[in-house]
């Protein structure tokens, strides 16, 4: 069972840690290693990116087409 399917494991899971002193990388350099699972990752963060040019809030392109692309559906 996972969080996808709505429903939380019984068991603690540890977080997330030492992302903050990682550098920040372009949404571009940060998919690469995706490309041989997700095929088409490069096609889908151009699109999300041309929709996100200028965002109305106070997150840079790549913040707010990354947020974007978390949630995006690609059709196979």
């Amino acid at each position: 069972m996972s969080p996808m399917n709505g429903v939380l494991p019984n068991r603690m899971l540890a977080p997330i840690e030492g992302y903050e002193d990682m550098p920040v990388v372009s949404l571009e350099e940060s998919v690469k290693p995706l490309v041989g699972i997700a095929p088409k990752v490069k096609r889908n963060v151009f699109v999300v990116k041309q929709n996100r040019k200028n965002p109305a809030d106070i997150l840079t392109t790549d913040e707010s087409a990354s947020i974007m692309l978390y949630t995006y559906e690609s059709v196979p």
